[in-house]
C-alpha cells in the first residue's frame, strides 16, 4: 500500500497566438503597394500628358513661326517681340530653344526690313522737321549713323536736325521765341532768308490823344512821332511800347493840368469881380452914411 505518490502534472490553458502585428504589417504593405501603383499610374499619365502636350506644341510651332515672320514683315510685330514669342513658346512646351529660327528672323529683319524702314523714317524726319526732302547725301549719312549706332531711334535723328542751323534759321528754337511771335509778330528775315531776331511792331498813332494848344512852347518838350511801324528786338519793342504809354499819360496829364488852370483862372476872375462889387457897395454905404449924418447934424 505504500509507495511514491503519483506526480502531479500541471497543464496550463492554451493561449491563442497574437497575429495582430503581422496583419498590420500586411495591411501596410498592401496599402503602400496600392499607393505605389497609383503613383506609378499618375507618373505614367503625367508623362503621357507631357509628351502629348509637347507633341501638340511641336505641331503648332511651324505655324507660329510662319505667323510671327508674317506679322513682323507687315510691321504688326517688332523684331524683339517676334523673337521673344518664339522663345516663350518653346519654353512653354519644353521644346528645343529656337535659336536657328531666331537667327533666321534676325536676317529677315536686318537685311530685308530694317534698311527700307530706316530709309522711310529718314525721309519722314526731314520732311516733317525741315519741310523738305532729304538729299541722297543726307540719306547716306543718316543711314551710316544708324548702322554705327550713333542713332538708335528716329527720334535721335529728329533731335539732331532741330539742333542744326537750317532748323534754327527757319523755325523758332525756344518757347520764348514762340511767345514773342504771338505778342509782336513773326521775325523778319534778311536777304539770305535767315531770321534776324527782330519783329515789326505796328502802331496807329491816331490812338494817341492830341493837344490843341502849343504844348511844346510851354513845356519845352516835343512828343515823338511814333509812325505806323517800329522794327526791333523784343526788348526794343517793349521800350517803344513804354514810350507810347508814357506819351499818352503825358498828354492826358497836360490836358488835365491845362483844364485845371482855366478852372482856377475863371474861379479867381469870379472872386475878383465879387470883391469889386463888394467894394462898390461898401463905398456907396459910406457915402450914404455921411449924407445922413450931415442932414441930422
Amino acid at each position: 500500500m505504500g509507495g511514491s505518490p503519483a506526480p502531479v502534472v500541471y497543464n496550463p490553458p492554451a493561449i491563442p497566438k497574437d497575429d495582430t502585428f503581422e496583419k498590420y504589417l500586411a495591411y501596410q504593405q498592401k496599402k503602400e503597394s496600392a499607393a505605389e501603383e497609383r503613383a506609378a499610374t499618375e507618373r505614367a499619365e503625367t508623362k503621357a500628358e507631357a509628351a502629348a502636350r509637347k507633341a501638340a506644341g511641336a505641331a503648332g510651332y511651324a505655324g507660329l513661326r510662319q505667323g510671327v515672320e508674317s506679322q513682323m514683315r507687315q510691321g504688326l510685330l517688332g523684331y524683339e517681340t517676334a523673337t521673344q514669342q518664339l522663345r516663350d513658346y518653346a519654353s512653354k512646351y519644353d521644346l528645343t530653344p529656337p535659336e536657328t529660327d531666331v537667327a533666321s528672323l534676325t536676317d529677315v529683319y536686318t537685311k530685308e526690313l530694317l534698311p527700307g524702314r530706316r530709309k522711310t523714317g529718314i525721309k519722314a524726319a526731314y520732311e516733317e522737321t525741315l519741310g523738305r526732302q532729304a538729299t541722297e547725301e543726307e540719306l547716306t549719312k543718316a543711314t551710316e549713323r544708324f548702322n554705327q549706332g550713333f542713332y538708335t531711334t528716329n527720334q535721335d535723328l529728329v533731335s539732331s536736325l532741330t539742333k542744326g542751323s537750317e532748323y534754327q534759321d527757319k523755325f523758332n528754337s525756344s518757347y520764348l521765341d514762340n511767345y514773342y511771335d504771338t505778342m509782336f509778330g513773326k521775325q523778319t528775315t534778311d536777304a539770305a532768308g535767315k531770321r534776324t531776331g527782330k519783329r515789326a511792331f505796328t502802331f496807329d498813332k491816331n490812338l494817341l490823344p492830341s493837344y490843341g494848344g502849343d504844348l511844346a512852347s510851354k513845356t519845352k518838350i516835343t512828343t515823338p512821332d511814333f509812325g505806323n511801324a517800329f522794327v526791333g528786338t523784343p526788348a526794343e519793342i517793349e521800350d517803344q511800347q513804354a514810350n507810347v504809354r508814357d506819351t499818352r499819360q503825358y498828354l492826358y496829364s497836360a490836358g488835365l493840368t491845362n483844364l485845371q488852370g482855366e478852372i482856377d483862372a475863371n474861379t479867381q476872375k469870379i472872386k475878383n469881380q465879387g470883391l469889386k462889387e463888394q467894394q462898390k457897395i461898401q463905398s456907396f454905404g459910406n457915402v450914404a452914411s455921411s449924407l445922413v449924418s450931415g442932414f441930422w447934424g
